[in-house]
């Protein structure tokens, strides 16, 4: 592993984010952040793994590096459960039972970016590799029926899934968007759900943009 010299203004910064993690994950009301993706971070930036363009250890590859992909400003008012006219093929039953069959909130033009799986992984793995604060790579049910509509071109083809985090009340969710010969189908998981996806079906997965 290569060795870095750490000038004192980044040992300090580097202390305080530290310091912010232990913050959060000690709030009497609750942690904000996933703790296990606390864990599968820190582990990865001990072992080197942190580096999105070291492919040898990464989990996912960004597939639309240098293309603009812009999700318009949405109400907030679609929902997954009532997108017909987008989800043709079939829409999971579950939005409904599960209560995620409610509007969000408005959002305003949103950059994304869009990811393919690389190594085998859990929902946990994939989306703690971008990082712990699941709120940052989550996109609101309007947002992920626009990218549907408007970005169809960027969806993982063949029959295999698309996936995009979002939120319904305060547990996460995730969607996966199919591409079959009848239209677009969605179905949805819950975040903790454990199932191993392969790595040979390149599957796929939309978040926000990342600042950092």
């Amino acid at each position: 592993m290569a060795k870095f010299n750490v000038t004192g203004e980044q040992h300090f910064g580097i202390t305080g984010q530290m310091l912010e993690i232990q913050r959060q994950i000690r709030l009497k009301g609750g942690s904000p952040i996933d703790p296990e993706l606390v864990i599968f971070a820190l582990q990865d930036i001990i072992e080197g793994k942190f580096n999105l363009d070291n492919k040898e250890n990464t989990i996912l590859r960004l597939l639309s590096k240098g293309e603009s992909i812009v999700i318009d400003s949405c109400d907030g008012s679609e929902t997954l459960a009532n997108a017909k006219e987008t989800f043709k093929s079939g829409i999971d039953g579950d939005f409904k039972n599960w209560g995620t069959d409610k509007p969000g909130v408005a959002t305003e033009d949103t950059a994304v970016q869009v990811y393919e799986l690389v190594q085998n992984a859990t929902f946990a793995q994939m989306f703690g590799f971008l990082g712990t604060d699941l709120n940052k790579l989550c996109l609101s049910q309007s947002q992920i029926k626009t990218f549907c509509r408007k970005y169809s071109n960027w969806l993982r083809q063949d029959g295999y899934a698309t996936f995009f985090l979002f939120k319904g009340g305060d547990q996460f969710f995730v969607a996966g968007v199919l591409v079959g010969s009848g239209g677009l189908g969605v179905c949805v998981s819950r975040f903790e759900y454990d199932y191993v996806w392969y790595a040979e079906c390149l599957h796929r997965m939309v978040v926000p943009q990342r600042t950092v």
